[in-house]
Order: structure tokens, then C-alpha cells, then sequence
């Protein structure tokens, strides 16, 4: 599969058996049918993605190709607060450029037992950068196989 934005080849990371779709050049997501709701469990996150989730939007920006179809997709509002626009392939999944799906789970309500500290971690190891806490200091510790730059 291509990148709708670069036109790259997409590479497959998986991480606790998560499947993510990955631009290596503009770090966006793809994610199929069902992957998005999977990962907001295992996430910790309530997220139920029926047909009266999506808003459709109309918006300036050019239309994205699905990489599984090459089909146009739909831009869609999605969101509790600060909606977000998402390009849509109704049959095969969505497009989050960088950043977005982090957007998307902070606004998610946390499922009662899960550790929302834990979750943001992932998100941040594996998709972002976690987001600086008011007043936290930098670490100067780095994880195994991890260079300073």
C-alpha cells in the first residue's frame, strides 16, 4: 500500500499485537476496518466508530486516494471536542496525518480499570512525541539502543 499524502510505500510496525500502517516520510496512520476500535482498547479508550460518528465536511483540501482502493475518500468530522478532520474510505478504513490519532485519544474517555498513564506512554513511544506536562523537566535517561542527538 501507498501513502495518500507521499505516494510511498507504507511499512507495517506492529507493537503489542497492533498492526499500524506507517509513513515513514510524513508519519501518518493508516487503519483498516476494526483496527482503529481495537487499538482504543487496548488503549483504555471507549470508542464506538458507527455510521452517525462520522460528520462529512466539505473543506478546500484535495481529496486523498485510500492506498487499499485508490478510490477518493471522504473527509469526515470525528471527535467529542475539537473535532477532527479525517479522510475516509467508507469500505476500508481512514488516513490520520501526524499527530491526529493522539488528538483523537486524549478526547476518548479512559474505560473504567485502565491506566491512562500507560496508554499515553504507548501513543507517545509509538506514534508522537508524549506531550510535555506543565513544569516537567526533560529526562536525561534513554531507553536501550536509544542515541542522543
Amino acid at each position: 500500500m501507498d501513502c495518500p499524502i507521499c505516494r510511498e510505500p507504507l511499512i507495517v510496525a506492529e507493537r503489542q499485537s497492533i498492526e499500524l500502517d506507517v509513513c515513514p516520510w510524513c508519519h501518518g496512520l493508516w487503519f483498516d476496518v476494526g483496527e482503529l476500535e481495537l487499538l482504543a482498547g487496548k488503549l483504555g479508550r471507549s470508542l464506538e466508530l458507527g455510521e452517525t460518528a462520522f460528520e462529512p465536511t466539505a473543506t478546500e483540501e484535495k481529496a486523498r486516494r485510500c492506498p487499499r482502493c485508490d478510490r477518493a475518500m471522504d473527509k469526515v468530522l470525528v471527535g467529542v471536542s475539537g473535532r477532527l478532520m479525517l479522510d475516509r474510505c467508507a469500505a476500508h478504513g481512514f488516513w490520520f496525518d501526524h499527530g491526529e490519532l493522539g488528538a483523537l485519544m486524549r478526547q476518548l474517555t479512559p474505560t473504567p480499570g485502565s491506566h491512562p498513564d500507560a496508554a499515553l506512554a504507548f501513543m507517545g513511544e509509538v506514534i508522537e512525541a508524549p506531550a510535555a506536562t506543565a513544569g516537567a523537566q526533560p529526562s536525561t535517561e534513554r531507553r536501550a539502543g536509544e542515541v542522543e542527538r
